[in-house]
């Protein structure tokens, strides 16, 4: 198949819709299909052009200004350059990520010259708005209407999860709609290999007691400080416990001076990002990964730690509820309860047979969004909508 992806974000920007963007692009040119990712970026990236990508996948660069309310995105106004590539490149199916830009322009292409349009909706982005001061209801409404409108124009939705697949659908979605999760890399994405390798792992790092891991955007939705505030608890029980966060965002300083004012400045780590062998490292040295996110559709950071074997302290909320299961690979708590996330903490921390039961337990539910399943769920996707067409 000839496929072409839209999406306004990719790499090097760091969040789970460019990391599932690239990676499904690369796997399924891997598998012999001919792949061009449409993306937003700025003249000074396309000047250069991002390094580590070959010809299948190739990426068409599309202009596009900084977004305000959101560092570090960027967002296309839709003038016809995507369009004029796919008359070039006559796909058979164009694969969308996003609602906006660089997403119409796809709306556009498939629309003038008649290519299915396979859309995937990756989160909710009624959560976002108060980067932007407008988490108004009013406007939550406004936001559910407008995705819609979009995606009702094309001819299959693609949700990562369950939960989002349910909103769209109470929000009036009409075009036909499946489930394709996430995928990891499992073959990565490993346990460490003995007792003995984790301690040497943690050696490297410093760490001579338990290691709490959170992995992602240091950003306000992700409601770290809740878990800072149950480290602050969970201290007093287990000495030596650390944690460790992994990422970086505009909400760091924030909490710095929150870890300051409890008292626990010296058991938090920044350690900025990390990627492949630095961050497999840092995941196989943990005893316990970590979220108080009420956000997250299906989080890729939470599926590379359960891959690496860690048992996972989650909080009923949206997708999370869906990849960790309560009393089998962790523990599942109700939102802003940081009393309850240090409950569980302490107990984790202080059986060793149960962690290591939900750490076999994790890496058992993460081989089943390995690469090679998911994407052949995309193929199939792809096949459908062409096939209806």
């Amino acid at each position: 198949m000839k496929i072409a992806i839209f999406t306004d974000t990719f790499p090097p920007q760091i969040n789970g819709v460019s990391h599932f963007v690239w990676k499904s692009a690369a796997a399924l040119a891997k598998n012999g299909h001919e792949v061009r990712v449409f993306i937003a970026t700025s003249s000074k990236d396309a000047s250069k052009k991002l390094s580590g990508y070959s010809d299948n996948p190739s990426l068409i660069f599309l202009p596009s200004l900084p977004f305000f309310g959101y560092p570090g995105e960027r967002l296309t106004i839709p003038m016809g350059f995507g369009i004029k590539e796919i008359a070039k490149f006559k796909p058979d199916v164009i694969h969308l990520h996003t609602p906006f830009g660089v997403g119409i322009e796809a709306v556009l292409a498939g629309k003038i010259f008649g290519i299915p349009i396979v859309g995937t909706h990756h989160t909710f982005f009624d959560h976002y708005l108060k980067y932007v001061y407008l988490d108004f209801e009013k406007i939550k409404k406004l936001t559910w209407h407008s995705t819609m409108a979009f995606y009702n124009r094309c001819n299959l939705i693609l949700s990562p999860s369950k939960s989002l697949l349910e909103a769209l659908k109470i929000g009036k979605l009409k075009s036909l709609a499946q489930i394709v999760p996430n995928f990891i890399d499992t073959e990565f994405f490993i346990p460490a290999g003995s007792e003995d390798e984790k301690k040497k792992l943690k050696e490297d790092l410093d760490i001579k007691g338990k290691l709490l891991v959170y992995m992602g955007r240091v950003s306000y939705e992700k409601s770290i400080d809740q878990v800072i505030r149950a480290l602050a608890i969970a201290t007093k029980k287990i000495h030596g416990l650390k944690l460790m966060i992994v990422g970086d965002g505009p909400y760091k300083e924030n909490l710095k001076e929150l870890s300051k004012k409890i008292g626990v400045e010296d058991k938090v780590i920044f350690y900025g990002f990390a990627r492949g062998k630095e961050l497999l490292k840092i995941l196989q040295a943990g005893d316990v990964f970590i979220t108080a996110s009420k956000s997250e559709n299906m989080p890729l950071s939470v599926m590379e730690a359960m891959s690496a074997g860690l048992p996972v302290i989650g909080v009923d909320s949206l997708g999370v509820p869906e990849i960790v299961k309560n009393n089998k690979n962790g523990f599942i708590v109700a939102p802003d309860v940081f009393e309850d996330i240090a409950k569980k903490i302490v107990e984790l921390c202080e059986d060793d047979k149960l962690r290591h039961k939900f750490a076999l337990a994790s890496r058992e539910l993460a081989l089943e969004f390995s690469e090679e399943k998911i994407v052949k769920l995309l193929e199939e996707a792809y096949k459908k909508v062409i096939k209806n067409k």
